[in-house]
Formats: structure tokens, C-alpha cells, sequence
């Protein structure tokens, strides 16, 4: 295992192999069944993280800190998609640690994975809260012109202060809006807005989501995708740390909210009632399945045309 340190974000890299690049989730998540990450750990420092778990199987457990890149995911992702039996499905990547984080600056690993997913016109999500991303926009694009691509860029909320606390190393939201802009204006992929996690009394409030409606609707995203903050494990820990540091009136709130660690159901419908009102009204698409459906069907029927065909 090698090693490397950045002085600047306080950050440890160790070099990992893996035995392979995705893997099929248990449960299908959305529009996708097939999940990849090529990081573990990630140094955007977001204090909601829910995949803060993720970490306690390493010998390292600080899942902002310590931070593990996959440097043969692109031979092990070859591998997988080379076999007759792999049906071009939708793979998600960066589900768990973003796949534009620092390191990528130094190992370029989605370089070396976008020529793969071309070769093998393998359709894709990919979401990010970095600029680094628009290094990659000719491979975007060249992908896109083959088969389903979504670029889903996390705006948690367009106030810079509360992005300071909530994700203190991320690039800031202003910037995220003009990646999801040049995104849209420069490649052929689908383009939406991740508004997660949407938490009670810090980001939805009316007028917060209706300058999110006004952002979404300036980068002509395809759509936004809204989801709620969920609390347990150690996220509950670090996240209830937060509020005592920064939000200490919403601590008792919290407590009320979140008794078994998932939003108290009546204030979850009304918030979403509330977001689906302001979408109608802004003109905002909030299926997040719409594209990937429509890609799963296009992809079903020339299936079976070619069965058809063999028959």
C-alpha cells in the first residue's frame, strides 16, 4: 500500500487495488443497480455524509482524512464489461466517496475509466460537488453521444455561509451552478440537481428553496432531485455535533424530529408537498427516474428486437 500526504486539506492518500470495479447493490437504488466508487473516504468534509460508515472496515477509520484510490479500477472495470454476459446496464459512480475529489487531480482516475465506459457503451450516473469535473468534459460528452449519460451536481443549498459549515472542503455553491451550467451547455448528457440532503429549519425554508427553483432553472438542469436527511450511526453523532456547534436552538428540535432516525413522517410529507408545489410552479421536472426509465426501456426493446431477430 502506498502512501501520500496533502498538507493543504490535512489529507491522507493510500493506493488499494480492488477485485472489482462495480458491484450489483442487493436492493436497486432509483434507476441504477450497479454501484462503483473509486474512492473510499472522501475530503469534502460534509458533516450530513451518510456514508461515513464505510470507513470502519479499514485500518484507517477517518473517513475524511484517510483516503483510499483504487488504482486498477479502470483494468477491473475493462474485465467486467468485456464479458458476453454484461447487458450495458446503468452504473452509478461516486455514490459513496465523489469521484472528482482531490486526489482525482493527481491520480486522473476517471481518465481512465471514461475511455472504458466508450469502448463499452456503458451508460452512467456521476455525481459530484466539484469543479474538477469539467477537466473531463470531452470524454463526457464523446459517452453521451453513444449511450444515457447523467451529470448530477449536489446543491445542498446556495447560501455560502451554510455551506461552510455543512460541507466545509467542497467547492462552493456558486461555482457547482456554473459546472452544472457548462455541463448542460457543452456536452449531450443529462444534466440535474441534487438537492440532498434537504434539512429541517436549515434548508427548507421558502426562501431558500425558491432561490434553489431560480438556480435550477438558470442552468436549464433536466431535472432536480430532492431527499431528506436521514440520521443514524455515526452520521447521527457528527451531525448532532454540528448543531451543537453551529444550530444549537435546532439540537431539542432534532431530537424531536428524529426519534428512530428517520424524519418524522408528517413533516417529511408536508416538506415535499411544499418542494412539488414550488417545482409545478417554477416548471422544474422532480423525477429523478424519468431519463434512466425512458434508457432501461430503449434498452429492453432492442433486446428483445435482437432476440426476435436471432430467433
Amino acid at each position: 500500500m502506498q502512501f501520500a500526504h496533502d498538507r493543504k486539506q490535512c489529507m491522507n492518500g493510500y493506493e488499494i487495488t480492488c477485485k472489482k470495479a462495480f458491484r450489483k447493490l442487493k436492493h436497486r437504488i432509483g434507476p441504477y443497480e450497479y454501484d462503483m466508487n473509486i474512492y473510499r473516504g472522501c475530503a469534502h468534509h460534509c458533516r450530513y455524509c451518510y456514508a461515513q460508515y464505510s470507513q470502519r472496515y479499514m485500518d484507517h477509520s477517518d473517513f475524511y482524512r484517510d483516503i483510499y484510490v483504487k488504482t486498477d479500477i479502470a483494468e477491473k472495470l475493462e474485465q467486467q464489461l468485456a464479458s458476453p454476459h454484461w447487458g450495458r446496464h446503468i452504473i452509478n459512480i461516486g455514490s459513496v466517496s465523489d469521484s472528482y475529489q482531490p486526489l482525482e487531480a493527481k491520480y486522473q482516475m476517471m481518465r481512465k475509466i471514461l475511455p472504458v465506459l466508450i469502448r463499452y457503451r456503458t451508460p452512467c450516473i456521476i455525481s459530484t460537488k466539484s469543479d474538477l469535473i469539467l477537466r473531463d468534459l470531452d470524454l463526457i460528452d464523446e459517452l453521451a453521444a453513444v449511450t444515457y449519460v447523467n451529470i448530477a451536481v449536489t446543491i445542498t443549498t446556495t447560501d455560502e455561509e451554510t455551506a461552510a459549515i455543512l460541507e466545509p472542503h467542497a467547492v462552493k455553491p456558486l461555482r457547482r451552478k456554473e459546472v452544472a451550467t457548462i455541463v448542460k451547455q457543452q456536452t449531450r448528457a443529462i444534466v440535474g440537481v441534487h438537492a440532498m440532503p434537504i434539512m429541517p429549519m436549515i434548508n427548507d425554508d421558502e426562501d431558500s428553496l425558491r432561490t434553489l427553483m431560480e438556480w435550477i432553472c438558470e442552468i436549464q438542469a433536466d431535472y432536480a432531485a430532492f431527499g431528506s436527511l436521514h440520521l443514524h450511526g455515526v452520521t447521527k453523532h457528527t451531525y448532532m455535533q454540528l448543531l451543537q456547534e453551529h444550530f444549537p436552538q435546532l439540537v431539542n428540535v432534532y431530537q424531536q424530529l428524529y426519534k428512530d432516525n428517520h424524519l418524522d413522517r408528517v413533516y417529511a410529507k408536508n416538506t415535499y408537498q411544499r418542494i412539488s408545489e414550488l417545482a409545478e410552479a417554477y416548471g422544474v421536472c422532480i423525477d429523478y427516474m424519468k431519463f434512466a426509465r425512458e434508457y432501461n426501456q430503449r434498452r429492453s426493446h432492442t433486446q428483445l428486437t435482437l432476440f426476435d431477430e436471432s430467433a
